[in-house]
């Protein structure tokens, strides 16, 4: 099972597009496909090309309330879902949300929260977890390296998200990330998102290269 997850599951289908209107998702699916230990993030409709099926994940739309998930037809292996838990405890809500997900080798649990606390109680959950299958997706600008310092994670895995955040930020912090114990990351623009200029042969070597670089940074 891979630690590296490259995303294009939330974002404006624009944004995938060259200057001469070619769109470099088929591009980005192939490149994934052929990069050992990568996998990809899609939307649940998306289909994810030859990426074999659990090198795939569903990038489910983030909610504020259970009520709100829709469980899509699976066609994936892994399944990441980002809520808002500002009306329940973050266990109670995982836990229910966990209940309307079964079967999944993998659940990525992306908190919009960023208080020790919460993840605290979400890595107690996931060291619980029977099939060791639930990965917490964590904000890693300043305020979530700052709560991922404090809290006693233990060995909980978890992956690193961009949240925003450019290429530069968010490289420079990449062995910071390694040092607080990340397992890898899952991220999207901060690899993809900057290089909308350019053709796309140009932007998937690009996006090839900082691939790399994020191997080499875990790999240390």
């Amino acid at each position: 099972m891979t630690n590296f997850w490259l995303a294009i599951d939330h974002a404006d289908d624009a944004l995938f597009r060259t200057p001469d209107s070619t769109d470099i998702r088929s591009g980005i699916l192939d490149l994934v496909a052929t990069t050992p230990g990568w996998g990809i993030v899609v939307r649940p409709t998306q289909g994810h090309g030859d990426v074999r099926r659990e090198l795939a994940c569903a990038g489910l739309p983030d909610i504020d309330t259970v009520d709100e998930l829709v469980v899509p037809q699976r066609t994936t292996d892994a399944v990441k879902i980002g809520f808002d838990d500002h009306q329940v405890g973050c266990a109670s809500m995982v836990l229910a949300l966990l209940e309307r997900l079964p079967g999944y080798d993998r659940v990525f649990l992306e908190p919009y929260c960023a208080t020790p606390d919460c993840l605290e109680d979400l890595a107690a959950l996931a060291a619980r977890s029977r099939c060791g299958g639930i990965v917490l997706k964590l904000k890693v600008n300043d305020e979530g390296l700052a709560a991922i310092a404090r809290a006693e994670i233990g060995g909980a895995p978890w992956v690193a998200r961009s949240d925003g955040m450019g290429w530069d930020d968010f490289s420079q912090r990449l062995l910071r990330v390694r040092e607080l114990g990340a397992r890898g990351v899952m991220v999207g623009r901060a690899v993809w998102g900057d290089t909308g200029e350019a053709g796309q042969d140009v932007r998937l070597k690009t996006i090839r290269e900082r691939m790399h670089t994020i191997e080499r940074t875990f790999a240390i």
